[in-house]
């Protein structure tokens, strides 16, 4: 089973996109995050992978904002 820090980080990629493989590397092609399986079911980061997905996480929340601004101000 994994350590606590990677299965909650793995939780919160989970909620924010579903794993999304090629089926044949148990790899998610959008954050890079290990997965349980090719077929893409949950991520299951390593402990090295951790830091780099929060950071990925939060990079990806700043895109959205940022995203969310520029619409508002279209309309």
């Amino acid at each position: 089973m994994l350590p606590d820090v990677e299965s909650l980080m793995g939780s919160r990629l989970d909620e924010h996109h579903a794993p999304e493989t090629n089926g044949r590397m148990a790899v998610c092609r959008r954050c890079g995050s290990r997965t349980d399986g090719p077929a893409g079911g949950r991520h299951t980061p390593t402990e090295r992978q951790s830091d780099h997905m929060g950071q990925w996480l939060a990079a990806e929340s700043t895109r959205v904002h940022i995203r969310q601004v520029r619409e508002a101000r279209e309309h």
